[in-house]
């Protein structure tokens, strides 16, 4: 934590179930980043010093960029240096308090929310100096400006609504000092590319061209002018005080919207896993959208920290993009302002004809004065329930310089209401502009990506500046004005290999003797599931871009026969074939980064589709533990931890010695789910016994997580937010055929086909009105019906799927190359759920096979 601020900043140690100075004073901030492309590698590391007489137990909470994948952990206390490792979260628990408990010194990481992450330190010894280190990595966002990098690092964390990890506010004693903050930022654009206008936006920080790390200070200057390369940039600031805002660098680089890609090949191969390429693919869409009614809603924040020079900016932007906003016949819009509730300030009828009449009357009701809380979930909630749903396109501006602890509620209410949307064929986006320094870029970022917008950011060094904020209102209306991209499907110049089977051989696997599940004890959560797919996608085929920068990420098992990536797209709404665009592969690099960061966005897609279901949930959860696990990376379900007595990496050397470089393997090389550790490191062999490894499902103390059926395909695409059509995790065969493009009128097997959810069932409404629509729905069969466990929904379900299947087969037979995967994934459904109620292998297959020919004989018979 690098700052206190007028919102009392509470980032930094905190004493548990103290109120009074817990006396950790804050030695020294140090923020090492290096940016690579558009790919940042960053390591945190404070230093407090215990000044307690007692052993005792701290918290430490950090903010980072909300796209960071937080990718590793570790703590120097003393001489002794301590890696942690990844374990799932009740687990990490476990360990945890049962080491405090028993006197040990132990270390604990968990993911708050998408920028805030905390720390446990337990039994910290007196009188000894504290040494975190937190490394993450990410893509740096688009900030819409074209050809524009924009990096925030954050040196503080803002006092927020809601409940917060650490209850209690102590903020830690400012270092004093020379270099008591430190930031260095070296950067490597695209070779053979200028890096220009690098300047910072927010301190007087140290700027020199030609070089992204301290080497030119040991160089003549003869040696100097013939190793400057004008794609590099370094920046050096230092103070000797905490810091009054986040730390915010700007440069342009020519060309970096253009398409890209960053191939990655897996370096240090983790045990058990394959050989993997991850992908990183960069894209914008400079397509313009078509003219058509439209309705625009305003929704301005009005809670007392706007108040001043931050409503007036507000103001300033909804004037301007009024203005200068497409006004198409029969457009309509709206203008709400909210604090925990929402009110219309221009009519309490609803929108209003987007004429120069009102709109003069709009600009004269205004806010002009802000006061009270801030509720961004209920007001998304007015603003959506009240809209005009008759027009078919409609955008949402949030203005806000909010902060939250949790905006699940919110991302919720967009999500549902944009799938709605979408269902009737409209077009339902939101776009988000963070006013102030202290804006939750987490919450921004996360509202615009589910309501499938644009966020624009307002630094509070500009906000007096009207050329700025009228820019940046320029870059909304761009946004707005461009049409969506779908992708259909991305070819990415690999060919993967074929899922092959769970068992370790092919053979007589029916046959085996099957040891009973007393005897074998609960399978471990994440380590239940069949091995991932050959092709694991984020986001899936289906997902539509706009105009700023895309990132889509792959890890592929499998060779790479191309040099391009062939991504096959339309544009909803518009007549006519499908269309391509090619990028060429970048260099390929040696690594773990981009495997790290698809793996967080393969996460994040999981996290954000949480229905609270148990049985869907509970393979989500499983399928981010396996992720976590597999490539270090902390998340929902799972957690950093290490111990002196056993469990982690321990050595006598510093953090600071081994930070990562730009000439590291892109940079780093985190350990893999082995636990095998670099060769400096002492790995602590003996586990605590008493830590043990047992772990319970979370669907009951009592029941075991059941094995995959023998017959099943292995588990395959999870639940994703409605309005993602299916195809995320699919292993799909570069011969395969694209899901068809829906026609206007909308043809049988796309209706279908768009009907699955990512568990592999259909939405029941559209196979009644589809599948259906000429005789009455048959009757779940006796063989499901009589199940023991899972309620009618389930069993319903399960029969939709096979009739599915049924239908499938029989009515679209010619066709199977377009419904091959959903056929795949409603059997996986099928039969995980069998599984789940208890049947066994054979017995799942007996249910499936009467049900099918069931549901055959139905479709032969009409």
């Amino acid at each position: 934590m690098a700052y206190v601020g007028p919102a009392h900043r509470r980032q930094g140690l905190f004493g548990l179930f103290q109120r009074s100075s817990i006396g950790y004073p804050l030695l020294s901030s140090n923020y090492k980043y290096t940016v690579q492309d558009v790919c940042v590698d960053a390591v945190l590391t404070e230093t407090y010093k215990s000044q307690h007489n007692v052993a005792s137990e701290v918290l430490y909470i950090f903010e980072v960029p909300p796209e960071a994948s937080v990718i590793g952990f570790s703590a120097d206390v003393g001489d002794t240096h301590v890696e942690a490792i990844v374990e799932e979260k009740k687990a990490a628990n476990k360990i945890y308090k049962e080491a405090t408990s028993a006197g040990v010194e132990a270390w604990k990481l968990d993911k708050v929310n998408e920028e805030v992450f905390q720390i446990s330190l337990g039994n910290i010894l007196p009188s000894s100096i504290v040494k975190v280190n937190v490394h993450y990595a990410y893509v740096i966002s688009s900030d819409i400006t074209e050809d524009s990098v924009r990096l925030t690092i954050p040196c503080g964390l803002a006092a927020r609504p809601g409940e917060a990890p650490a209850k209690e506010t102590t903020i830690p004693t400012a270092p004093t000092g020379s270099n008591a903050v430190t930031i260095t930022v070296g950067i490597h654009g695209p070779d053979k590319t200028r890096i220009g206008r690098l300047y910072c936006l927010s301190h007087h920080a140290t700027i020199t061209s030609g070089f992204c790390d301290s080497s030119f200070k040991n160089m003549t200057p003869v040696e100097e002018m013939e190793a400057v390369n004008d794609s590099k940039g370094y920046v050096e600031f230092t103070s000797d005080h905490f810091l009054s805002s986040h730390f915010v660098l700007v440069w342009t680089v020519p060309r970096i919207d253009l398409g890209r890609c960053l191939v990655e090949k897996l370096e240090s191969p983790i045990q058990g896993q394959p050989q993997t390429h991850a992908f990183a693919l960069t894209l914008v869409s400079n397509i313009d959208l078509e003219p058509d009614e439209h309705e625009y809603i305003f929704l301005v924040d009005k809670s007392g920290s706007m108040g001043g020079s931050r409503i007036q900016t507000a103001n300033d932007v909804v004037k301007h993009m009024l203005d200068n906003l497409p006004t198409y016949h029969r457009s309509m819009f709206n203008i709400y302002s909210f604090s925990t509730t929402a009110k219309s300030l221009i009519s309490d009828q609803g929108s209003l004809p987007y004429d120069p009449d009102n709109v003069s009357l709009a600009k004269r009701k205004l806010c002009k004065h802000a006061s009270g809380g801030t509720d961004i979930a209920t007001a998304l909630k007015t603003v959506l329930n009240q809209r005009d749903t008759s027009h078919p396109r409609c955008s949402i501006i949030v203005i806000t310089d909010g902060l939250d602890w949790s905006v699940k509620a919110a991302m919720r209410t967009v999500r549902e209401a944009t799938a709605d949307a979408a269902a009737q064929s409209k077009l339902l986006r939101v776009f988000v502009m963070g006013l102030g320094d202290h804006v939750s870029r987490g919450m921004c970022e996360a509202l615009a990506r589910v309501g499938s917008g644009a966020t624009a950011y307002v630094n509070e060094s500009q906000i007096q500046d009207h050329d700025h904020r009228r820019e940046k209102a320029e870059t909304l209306i761009n946004a707005i004005n461009c049409s969506p991209i779908r992708v259909r499907s991305i070819d990415w110049g690999v060919t993967p290999k074929m899922a092959g089977k769970a068992a370790a051989s092919g053979q007589n696997h029916s046959s085996r003797p099957r040891p009973k599940k007393s005897q074998l004890g609960p399978a471990a959560k994440g380590q239940n599931l069949a091995p991932p797919k050959p092709i694991q996608q984020v986001p899936q085929n289906g997902t539509m871009f706009w105009a700023v920068r895309s990132t889509w990420y792959a890890i592929i098992d499998g060779t790479i026969t191309g040099s391009q990536v062939r991504v096959t797209y339309d544009i909803p709404g518009e007549l006519g074939s499908t269309r391509q665009i090619v990028v060429d592969h970048g260099e390929q690099r040696k690594g773990r980064l981009i495997h790290s960061l698809a793996a967080r966005a393969l996460i994040g897609t999981l996290e954000d589709s949480m229905t609270n279901k148990k049985t869907s949930d509970y393979w989500k959860e499983a399928e981010i533990i396996r992720l976590g696990k597999t490539y270090n990376l902390a998340s929902t379900q799972t957690s950093f931890v290490a111990t002196m007595n056993g469990v982690g990496f321990r050595s006598g050397k510093s953090y600071g010695d081994t930070l990562p470089s730009s000439d590291s393997n892109l940079w780093g090389d985190p350990h893999d789910n082995g636990h095998t550790p670099p060769p400096e490191y002492e790995f602590i062999k003996a586990r605590n016994s008493s830590l043990g490894s047992s772990r319970h499902s979370v669907m009951s103390d009592e029941t075991l997580v059941p094995d995959l059926p023998s017959g099943a395909p292995p588990l395959g695409d999870l639940d994703m937010p409605e309005n993602i059509p299916v195809s995320s995790f699919a292993a799909i065969p570069n011969n395969l055929d694209p899901a068809p493009a829906p026609s206007d009128k909308g043809d049988e097997l796309s209706q279908v086909l768009s009907a699955q959810n990512g568990e592999g069932a259909f939405d029941a409404d559209t196979i009644k009105r589809v599948v259906f629509r000429k005789s009455n729905v048959p009757p779940v069969p006796t063989s499901i019906s009589t199940l023991e466990g899972g309620d009618t929904n389930i069993k319903e379900q399960i029969w939709f799927a096979i009739c599915v299947m049924a239908y499938l087969q029989k009515r679209h037979s010619q066709d199977n190359r377009k419904w091959l995967m959903a056929g795949y994934n409603a059997h996986v459904f099928v039969m995980v759920v069998l599984g789940i109620l208890s049947l066994d292998s054979d017995r799942s297959e007996e249910v499936f096979n009467s049900s099918m020919e069931n549901a055959q004989s139905y479709f032969e018979s009409i």
